[in-house]
C-alpha cells in the first residue's frame, strides 16, 4: 500500500468521476453539457486535471500536461462562438472537485495512515494549480476573442504621432516601477494560474492580504481585471 497503489485507484476512478461531474453539470443546467462537442471539449479537460492530480499524487508534486496552455487559450476563444459564458468554466472546476471528493478520499486511504494528510495536501494543491492553470489561459483566450482588433498604427499616419507607441510603453513600464515587491510577486504567482487561497499559502498571507495587493497592483497597472493585469505586468510573455 503506498502513493502508487492510491494514485492506479484513483486513475481507475476516473471514468465514474466524469460521469459524477456530467450528472452535477446537467443538474445544474450547463451549457457545457448542452451539446455533445462542448461536453467533449469540457471531459478532455476534466480527464486531464484528474490525470495530473493521480500522477502528482504518486511522484508527491504536480507536474502540468504539456500543451495545456495554448490548448485552453484556444478553447476559451472557442466558448465565445459556442456563446458559452467564461463563469461555466469557473463554476465547472468546482463542480469537478466536488466530483473528485469520493476517489480521492478511496484513493488516500491506500496511502500509510502518517502520510494521508500530506497526500490529501498533495492532490488538493494539484488540483487547483491544473484547474487554475487551465482556467487563466481559458478566460484570456475568451477575452482575446472578445476584443475587437486594434486599428493598425503607421508612423506615416497624420492622425498618430510617430512616438505614440513609446509614450505608451513608457507610461506601462512607469507603472510597473510603482509595484512593490510584493505586489509582482503576487503577480508572477497569479501568473502561474494559483489561486489566491494557494497564494496566500505560499506567502504566509491572509487571502484578504492577497487581494489587496492585486486592487494596488490593478490600480497601479489601470486594469480592471486578472487578464488585463498580467497582460500588462508581463507584455509579451503569454
Amino acid at each position: 500500500m503506498g502513493r502508487q497503489a492510491a494514485a492506479q485507484q484513483l486513475r481507475t476512478a476516473t471514468p465514474e468521476i466524469i460521469e459524477a461531474y456530467r450528472a452535477a453539470l446537467g443538474r445544474l443546467g450547463s451549457p457545457l453539457v448542452s451539446r455533445e462537442d462542448i461536453w467533449r471539449q469540457c471531459r478532455h479537460q476534466a480527464q486531464n486535471i484528474v490525470a495530473e492530480c493521480a500522477q502528482a499524487l504518486e511522484a508527491g508534486q504536480h507536474a502540468e500536461t504539456p500543451g495545456v496552455g495554448e490548448y485552453s487559450r484556444l478553447l476559451g476563444a472557442h466558448r465565445v462562438v459556442q456563446r458559452v459564458p467564461v463563469s461555466e468554466s469557473v463554476r465547472a472546476a468546482e463542480v469537478l472537485w466536488q466530483a473528485m471528493q469520493g476517489a480521492v478520499a478511496e484513493a488516500v486511504d491506500r496511502v500509510q495512515a502518517e502520510q494521508r494528510l500530506a497526500a490529501t495536501q498533495t492532490v488538493t494543491t494539484a488540483f487547483r494549480a491544473a484547474a487554475g492553470s487551465r482556467l487563466y489561459q481559458g478566460i484570456r483566450g475568451y477575452e482575446e476573442a472578445q476584443r475587437p482588433p486594434a486599428p493598425e498604427v503607421r508612423e506615416q499616419d497624420p492622425g498618430v504621432p510617430a512616438d505614440a507607441v513609446d509614450a505608451v510603453d513608457a507610461a506601462n513600464a512607469q507603472a510597473l516601477d510603482l509595484l512593490t515587491l510584493r505586489e509582482r510577486q503576487i503577480l508572477e504567482a497569479v501568473r502561474a494560474g494559483l489561486t489566491n487561497r494557494l497564494i496566500g499559502r505560499r506567502f504566509e498571507i491572509s487571502e484578504a492580504t492577497v487581494k489587496r495587493h492585486l486592487h494596488n497592483a490593478y490600480r497601479k497597472l489601470g486594469a480592471g481585471s486578472r487578464v488585463q493585469a498580467l497582460n500588462k505586468a508581463f507584455p509579451g510573455q503569454g
